[in-house]
């Protein structure tokens, strides 16, 4: 049991779920669209989110002198084969492709900094996240404007409801001096926030293609955002949450 701890732990800690979320997405995109896919641009976008999301989340732990090699050899070892599957992937793909995930780098480059201002951080990373997963799979497609347009604001929403438990349970660990939405409006408003962006998702559902699995997704994370708070467990957010994602596209393959 305690093998099989340390392997979900490093699953987790390594970023591979959160990977496999952001995958979802695309593929959940590419159901919805029914828009064909593209293995260097799918593999590029799960690398590419295993290399992201684990050096921002621990920038600071690895610059700092607490950083120990020996025990966190695994995760660096998986960084390290995540950039280069990445760095392969990426010049297999035409030159638009390229250029947009050179922008996404950008900002990811940007959001240590831009972070400090609380109004920004769920905005950056609801907007990198939303451009990875629906505005570069649909870059070679010849979708309709408005269709192309409504889908990205819908996720949009979508992804902004998905960090509100995330903000609530960081909310004990961040600095006061970031003045997080939780910790600048505190939970109970920072909830309503999370509804009112599940709210803007439902109605745009509306607008682009009524699907009752939409509403269902939304109710789910509802619910998590519900019983959010600063005292639940690591795996809430980190396991738990991000798997909405993988759900949602499950039950888009199986019905």
């Amino acid at each position: 049991m305690l093998v099989l701890k340390q392997i979900f732990d490093l699953y987790i800690k390594s970023s591979l779920h959160v990977a496999f979320a952001i995958f979802s997405f695309v593929k959940v995109v590419e159901l919805s669209l029914n828009i064909s896919s593209n293995v260097f641009l799918e593999v590029a976008i799960f690398s590419g989110s295993v290399l992201g999301y684990t050096v921002l989340k621990y920038y600071e732990f690895w610059n700092s002198t607490k950083f120990s090699l020996n025990k966190n050899s695994s995760v660096l070892g998986i960084t390290i084969v995540a950039f280069l599957t990445f760095v392969f992937c990426f010049f297999q793909l035409k030159i638009s492709f390229q250029l947009a995930f050179l922008q996404v780098f950008f900002l990811v480059l940007l959001y240590p900094f831009l972070r400090r201002f609380w109004f920004l951080k769920t905005g950056i990373v609801s907007f990198c996240v939303t451009y990875v997963v629906c505005y570069i799979p649909t870059l070679d497609t010849k979708m309709l404007f408005f269709f192309d347009t409504i889908l990205q604001v819908k996720l949009f929403f979508l992804i902004c409801a998905l960090l509100i438990p995330f903000e609530i349970y960081d909310s004990k660990h961040d600095a006061i001096t970031l003045q997080t939405i939780p910790q600048k409006f505190g939970v109970k408003k920072t909830k309503y926030l999370g509804y009112l962006f599940l709210i803007c998702f439902c109605i745009l559902s509306l607008l682009l293609q009524y699907e009752i699995l939409d509403i269902v997704i939304a109710i789910v994370i509802g619910l998590f955002i519900r019983f959010s708070s600063t005292k639940n467990t690591k795996y809430y957010t980190s396991f738990w949450v991000e798997s909405i994602p993988i759900l949602w596209w499950l039950i888009l393959v199986l019905f």
